[in-house]
């Protein structure tokens, strides 16, 4: 990998940009980079005693705040130790990275023609400290968020003999909000079909119906290229929605609830992403009474999640380490049957580590293939 490359001979950082990285990243790469940030995060909180010495570690502090004048810079600093950058690496080749990921938000920039959001992962040399790289991480973070919620639901709602066999897996997805995020989420689970589990039908719904009728057309194109046979309605109210599907993802910038139990199956599974004045104002309370929550980590959860009124099982990385080292089913995290499972979705830097380290090693190895 790439701590010997160029450590000392490059003289400035790369800058892979926003057209770089759509050509680099790929969405079941991604997977596997974000299952390492979720694993991660659960290891290094056990008892140093019990922790999986062939499963990564991790260090990332609360993520800050600062105001500014029309806007707000986050920062996201964050470390994994000793990864494996894709599936099929080696399990002797091994990296730690060190990263930061930047983030301004300005809603002002609309009225200029401009993002209102930008951001950047900073790749640090985890020998050195010197600066590798920089990520334009827009559309990485909009990956990044999307393969989260599809590592949650594989995890979560799909058996391990439904996973096993891809054949015997189908879902109807609901997507309440079609704004970036949620065009994010539809399109994520569409290209990890195989994978994950086939997509018979999909349901939208956005408080401006323009913005679902393109996304409509968007999923539709997505059909022909993935040779996928499924269905795409635009609904006009949330309930309709949400009605009969396995799983839904909730991305809007709300502030009151949208979902109510009543709309939902027995048995379904939430993605909530939409970050309004709280990061779970978009289900009513109804919902939260009757489901178990899982989280990406505890820190976030603590701080973000104070005032949630529900059951928080456990963290998603916790989930799948168990599921990889085969405990009791009396050790079992998974959601009980029938039952409605909620992936509360914060957001945390070792998923921007995972994944700017995926981007920047496909970089280098492009570079490298063409003799640069």
């Amino acid at each position: 990998m790439s701590n010997s490359v160029g450590t000392n001979a490059r003289s400035r950082p790369v800058f892979i940009d926003e057209d770089q990285v759509k050509e680099l990243l790929n969405w079941n790469e991604a997977r596997t980079a974000l299952e390492t940030a979720f694993v991660s995060v659960s290891n290094q909180a056990r008892d140093p005693a019990k922790r999986f010495p062939d499963h990564p570690v991790s260090s990332q502090p609360a993520r800050t705040f600062v105001q500014a004048d029309g806007g707000i810079l986050l920062c996201m600093p964050g470390y994994v130790g000793c990864h494996r950058v894709k599936a099929d690496s080696p399990a002797t080749d091994r990296v730690s990275t060190l990263a930061c990921k930047l983030i301004t938000s300005f809603r002002g920039n609309a009225a200029a023609g401009l993002p209102a959001i930008n951001g950047e992962v900073f790749l640090f040399n985890s020998s050195t400290g010197k600066l590798d790289a920089i990520v334009e991480a827009n559309y990485l973070t909009g990956v990044r968020t999307a393969m989260a919620s599809i590592v949650a639901t594989e995890h979560l709602f799909l058996r391990p003999e439904q996973r096993l066999n891809r054949d015997g897996a189908s879902i109807q997805l609901g997507i309440v909000g079609c704004g970036f995020q949620g065009m994010m989420h539809a399109v994520g689970f569409v290209r990890t079909q195989p994978q994950l589990a086939k997509v018979r039908s999909i349901r939208l719904w956005n408080r401006t119906p323009a913005r679902a009728l393109q996304l409509q057309t968007i999923l539709q194109e997505e059909a022909k290229k993935t040779s996928s046979d499924y269905s795409v309605f635009v609904c006009d109210t949330v309930e309709d929605c949400c009605r009969d599907c396995d799983v839904i993802v909730t991305a809007t910038g709300s502030s009151e609830p949208l979902v109510y139990r009543s709309f939902l199956k027995p048995t379904v599974h939430i993605n909530a992403v939409g970050a309004g004045q709280y990061h779970h104002a978009e289900l009513a309370q109804d919902v939260y009474d009757h489901c178990q929550v899982y989280i990406d980590h505890w820190e976030g959860a603590r701080k973000e999640l104070a005032t949630l009124r529900s059951t928080i099982v456990g963290e998603v990385g916790e989930v799948i380490l168990r599921q990889e080292k085969t405990a009791p089913e009396t050790d079992s995290l998974l959601p009980k049957r029938p039952g409605i499972s909620v992936f509360q979705s914060l957001g945390m830097a070792t998923e921007d580590v995972t994944v700017g380290r995926l981007v920047y090693e496909k970089y280098l190895d492009r570079q490298r293939a063409l003799g640069e």
